[in-house]
């Protein structure tokens, strides 16, 4: 047993020192292992690791709180993982990403099942299928506290490799906003499931920032509010997004954004009465169906902003907000509100608000990180020494639509009017294009929650 301890660890200390990949007949690679004993060990600590996931109160992340865990992973699977990523990083398996928030190797893995793209589909290794048990174990942990419907294999839900080294740290950010900011999340809005929980498990070398350890530097950065009032990120009955916080006595208040309410003219009515209305689907009146379609896409929802009053039901902040024509301004989310409560507003990505904390988090190997995707913004300071070695990602959740804007599935069977946004096909079809506008994206936070002169 010693022997085989020795082995995994002997892989995990070297990047370069993993032994050579072998093949099968199709091509496929196969994992080395040790011997039998390794399977041994490995399916000995999952059994341990599915104790440890129900010993945890994950409660803290329904209220804008990151969940912090040193030692949640047992260190047989913690040697394994490494192993595992080291051997796939050996086979030439990671990509060099040099993307906006920072440059990073990675590794994508297939949500279903956690495989490596070399690998046989329904079969990763050893290390990964353990730690998949593990990960459904904890989804259902999750869902108990937030009330939510969570996934680890649809749209918006990701597992990946990552490898930060010397120098290279992460921008600040959030990792999922409303649809209806549009934007770069836009993507994210094109399925019945979005991200909804951002999660790292941190595989580091041992002794990551002690004195002469592995390596040191890759702080997790994030800056929950330390006042927030009730649950935060995804209101709880109507699944609508949070997009700010509003400060009014009581705390940091969580204020949601109401995607889907029906403008004036269409009261009573849906978007599919309508369609049939303008003409049905086959065009009526319009010189094409195309053009048909390009009507219906001026058609959108009114918006709303929101949150929980004190006796715990819906209180509106804002009139009903229609979308503006080619001709008027777009007000930012601050303006939108009823002035009363526009001086303690601030944006979710807000930075440097006094009612933020900062909770650090060392890339210790074995430390688990699960925040709400929408709450919590976050950075990661750069790798000092070492190579920083993490598995992350994020767990899905349900986008809910109101059935006044349902429409049946469109000419290449996509779902229910959620057509995803890198379809090349989308000319006869209708889905929510977001015009809301959150000037935080353009103007440096202050602590009268204001942003220049016209947020």
């Amino acid at each position: 047993m010693l022997g085989c301890q020795a082995a995994l660890c002997s892989l995990a200390a070297s990047f370069t020192g993993a032994p050579a990949a072998r093949y099968n007949s199709g091509g496929r690679r196969v994992l080395p292992v040790a011997s039998a004993l390794v399977s041994d060990r490995v399916a000995d600590a999952t059994a341990v690791d599915l104790q440890r996931v129900q010993s945890y109160d994950y409660s803290c992340i329904a209220h804008g709180q990151p969940f912090v865990a040193q030692n949640w992973l047992s260190n047989d699977l913690l040697q394994a993982l490494r192993a595992d990523a080291r051997g796939l990083l050996a086979d030439g398996a990671f990509f060099d990403e040099n993307e906006s928030l920072g440059k990073r190797l990675k590794l994508s893995l297939y949500e279903a099942d956690w495989t490596a793209p070399s690998e046989s589909p329904g079969v990763p290794s050893e290390a990964r299928a353990a730690a998949r048990k593990v990960f459904d174990a904890l989804l259902l942990e999750l869902e108990s506290v937030l009330h939510r419907r969570l996934t680890l294999d649809e749209h918006g839900a990701q597992a990946k490799y990552a490898i930060a080294k010397q120098g290279e740290p992460l921008a600040y950010h959030v990792d999922q906003r409303h649809e209806a900011l549009g934007g770069s999340h836009a993507v994210h809005h094109g399925e019945k499931t979005r991200r909804s929980l951002g999660w790292l498990l941190y595989l580091s070398d041992d002794g990551w920032d002690e004195p002469g350890g592995s390596g040191s530097g890759g702080t997790l950065c994030t800056y929950p509010r330390y006042d927030a009032v009730g649950r935060c990120g995804v209101h709880d009955e109507s699944g609508d997004l949070q997009v700010g916080w509003i400060e009014r006595g009581r705390g940091s208040e969580p204020v949601f954004l109401d995607g889907w309410v029906l403008p004036a003219w269409m009261e009573g009515g849906t978007l599919e009465d309508y369609a049939h209305w303008r003409g049905g689907g086959g065009g009526g009146g319009f010189e094409s169906e195309e053009a048909f379609w390009s009507a219906m896409k001026q058609v959108q929802p009114a918006y709303q902003l929101y949150c929980d009053g004190a006796d715990g039901r819906r209180e509106n902040l804002s009139e009903v907000h229609e979308r503006p024509t080619g001709s008027e301004r777009v007000p930012s989310l601050r303006e939108m509100l009823h002035p009363h409560v526009r001086d303690g507003w601030s944006s979710t990505i807000a930075r440097g608000h006094e009612k933020q904390r900062l909770v650090e988090v060392s890339p210790r190997g074995g430390t688990l990180v699960i925040f709400d995707a929408v709450t919590v913004p976050h950075e990661v300071t750069a790798v000092v020494s070492g190579e920083r070695l993490a598995l992350f990602g994020f767990i899905a959740g349900e986008r809910p639509v109101s059935p006044a804007w349902r429409l049946p599935p469109g000419p290449d069977g996509g779902p229910v009017n959620l057509p995803p946004a890198w379809r090349s096909n989308t000319e006869r079809e209708w889905f929510h294009q977001g015009w809301a506008r959150d000037f935080h994206h353009h103007f440096q936070y202050t602590k009268r929650g204001r942003y220049g002169s016209n947020s």
